[in-house]
Protein backbone atom coordinates (compact mmCIF):
# COMPACT_ATOMS: atom_id res chain seq x y z
CA UNK A 1 0.00 0.00 0.00
CA UNK A 2 1.77 3.48 -1.10
CA UNK A 3 1.38 6.11 1.40
CA UNK A 4 -1.27 8.16 -0.19
CA UNK A 5 -4.95 7.82 1.00
CA UNK A 6 -6.18 8.34 -2.80
CA UNK A 7 -7.61 5.31 -4.47
CA UNK A 8 -4.80 4.17 -7.21
CA UNK A 9 -6.68 5.38 -10.18
CA UNK A 10 -6.13 8.98 -8.88
CA UNK A 11 -2.87 9.05 -8.16
CA UNK A 12 -0.58 11.34 -10.02
CA UNK A 13 -4.06 12.84 -12.01
CA UNK A 14 -3.37 16.23 -9.52
CA UNK A 15 -1.22 18.54 -11.27
CA UNK A 16 -0.56 16.55 -14.43
CA UNK A 17 -2.37 19.19 -16.90
CA UNK A 18 0.00 20.71 -18.90
CA UNK A 19 0.18 24.30 -18.64
CA UNK A 20 -0.36 26.50 -21.53
CA UNK A 21 1.42 29.82 -20.63
CA UNK A 22 3.74 30.00 -17.68
CA UNK A 23 2.97 31.02 -14.46
CA UNK A 24 2.47 34.83 -13.54
CA UNK A 25 5.10 36.85 -11.85
CA UNK A 26 3.26 39.12 -9.27
CA UNK A 27 4.97 42.36 -7.79
CA UNK A 28 3.40 44.88 -5.68
CA UNK A 29 3.19 48.60 -5.84
CA UNK A 30 2.06 51.58 -4.10
CA UNK A 31 -1.14 53.23 -5.23
CA UNK A 32 1.09 55.92 -6.13
CA UNK A 33 3.67 53.81 -8.02
CA UNK A 34 0.85 51.99 -10.12
CA UNK A 35 -1.04 55.37 -10.63
CA UNK A 36 2.04 56.71 -12.17
CA UNK A 37 2.39 53.23 -14.18
CA UNK A 38 -0.79 53.60 -15.82
CA UNK A 39 -0.24 57.58 -16.86
CA UNK A 40 3.18 56.14 -18.25
CA UNK A 41 1.60 53.18 -19.77
CA UNK A 42 -0.85 55.64 -21.47
CA UNK A 43 -3.24 53.38 -23.96
CA UNK A 44 -1.20 50.25 -23.38
CA UNK A 45 -2.20 47.57 -21.22
CA UNK A 46 -0.33 47.74 -18.11
CA UNK A 47 1.50 44.32 -18.10
CA UNK A 48 2.75 45.26 -21.64
CA UNK A 49 3.82 48.54 -20.50
CA UNK A 50 5.60 46.80 -17.56
CA UNK A 51 7.34 43.89 -19.77
CA UNK A 52 8.72 46.22 -22.35
CA UNK A 53 10.39 48.05 -19.33
CA UNK A 54 11.90 45.57 -17.87
CA UNK A 55 12.95 43.53 -20.79
CA UNK A 56 13.21 46.45 -22.88
CA UNK A 57 14.50 45.08 -26.81
CA UNK A 58 14.53 41.58 -25.23
CA UNK A 59 10.95 41.57 -25.00
CA UNK A 60 8.88 39.03 -27.15
CA UNK A 61 5.68 40.53 -28.67
CA UNK A 62 2.87 38.04 -27.13
CA UNK A 63 0.33 36.65 -29.46
CA UNK A 64 -3.24 38.63 -29.30
CA UNK A 65 -5.59 36.81 -27.04
CA UNK A 66 -9.24 36.87 -27.87
CA UNK A 67 -11.46 37.75 -25.26
CA UNK A 68 -14.87 36.01 -25.38
CA UNK A 69 -18.06 37.69 -26.39
CA UNK A 70 -19.56 38.80 -23.22
CA UNK A 71 -22.94 37.24 -23.14
CA UNK A 72 -25.71 39.16 -23.51
CA UNK A 73 -29.65 38.33 -22.03
CA UNK A 74 -31.28 36.61 -25.04
CA UNK A 75 -33.81 38.14 -26.96
CA UNK A 76 -36.83 36.31 -27.82
CA UNK A 77 -37.12 38.70 -30.49
CA UNK A 78 -40.46 36.40 -31.64
CA UNK A 79 -41.80 38.00 -28.60
CA UNK A 80 -40.82 41.34 -28.39
CA UNK A 81 -41.91 41.78 -32.09
CA UNK A 82 -45.39 40.08 -30.28
CA UNK A 83 -45.53 43.01 -27.94
CA UNK A 84 -44.45 46.00 -30.56
CA UNK A 85 -47.52 44.45 -32.50
CA UNK A 86 -49.83 44.27 -29.62
CA UNK A 87 -48.90 47.61 -28.64
CA UNK A 88 -49.47 49.21 -32.26
CA UNK A 89 -53.00 47.53 -32.04
CA UNK A 90 -54.26 48.69 -28.87
CA UNK A 91 -56.47 50.74 -28.33
CA UNK A 92 -54.22 53.37 -26.32
CA UNK A 93 -54.02 55.87 -29.86
CA UNK A 94 -58.00 55.90 -30.23
CA UNK A 95 -58.59 56.07 -26.26
CA UNK A 96 -56.45 59.12 -26.17
CA UNK A 97 -58.09 60.61 -29.39
CA UNK A 98 -61.32 60.15 -27.87
CA UNK A 99 -60.23 62.14 -24.34
CA UNK A 100 -58.76 64.93 -26.34
CA UNK A 101 -61.82 65.22 -28.40
CA UNK A 102 -64.13 65.12 -25.14
CA UNK A 103 -62.25 67.59 -23.45
CA UNK A 104 -62.35 69.58 -26.71
CA UNK A 105 -65.73 69.80 -26.56
CA UNK A 106 -66.06 70.24 -22.89
CA UNK A 107 -68.00 66.67 -21.77
CA UNK A 108 -64.75 65.89 -19.71
CA UNK A 109 -63.51 68.74 -17.45
CA UNK A 110 -59.63 69.21 -18.01
CA UNK A 111 -57.36 70.16 -14.48
CA UNK A 112 -53.91 70.53 -14.24
CA UNK A 113 -53.88 66.67 -12.53
CA UNK A 114 -55.91 65.17 -15.95
CA UNK A 115 -53.30 66.60 -18.34
CA UNK A 116 -50.16 65.21 -16.32
CA UNK A 117 -51.63 61.85 -16.16
CA UNK A 118 -52.59 62.18 -20.00
CA UNK A 119 -48.67 63.52 -20.86
CA UNK A 120 -47.25 60.91 -18.32
CA UNK A 121 -49.24 57.96 -20.41
CA UNK A 122 -48.10 59.45 -23.25
CA UNK A 123 -44.71 59.52 -22.58
CA UNK A 124 -45.03 55.78 -21.28
CA UNK A 125 -46.57 54.79 -24.30
CA UNK A 126 -43.50 56.34 -26.26
CA UNK A 127 -41.12 54.86 -24.00
CA UNK A 128 -42.55 51.51 -24.45
CA UNK A 129 -42.34 52.07 -28.40
CA UNK A 130 -38.89 52.91 -28.50
CA UNK A 131 -37.73 50.34 -26.08
CA UNK A 132 -39.30 47.80 -28.21
CA UNK A 133 -38.00 49.19 -31.46
CA UNK A 134 -34.55 48.90 -30.15
CA UNK A 135 -34.46 46.02 -28.60
CA UNK A 136 -35.73 44.33 -32.46
CA UNK A 137 -33.10 46.51 -33.96
CA UNK A 138 -35.27 48.03 -35.94
CA UNK A 139 -34.79 51.70 -37.60
CA UNK A 140 -36.84 54.29 -36.11
CA UNK A 141 -39.54 55.97 -38.31
CA UNK A 142 -38.90 59.77 -38.88
CA UNK A 143 -40.28 61.84 -36.86
CA UNK A 144 -39.71 59.25 -34.06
Amino acid sequence: MSGSILPKTFEGVAGTRKRKRPPPVSIRFTDDERALLKREAGETALSTYVREKVLGSNAVPRPKRYRRKRREPRLDAQTVAQLLGTLGQSELGRSLLALALAAQSGALPVTPELTGKLESACDDIQEMKSALISALRIAPEDGQ
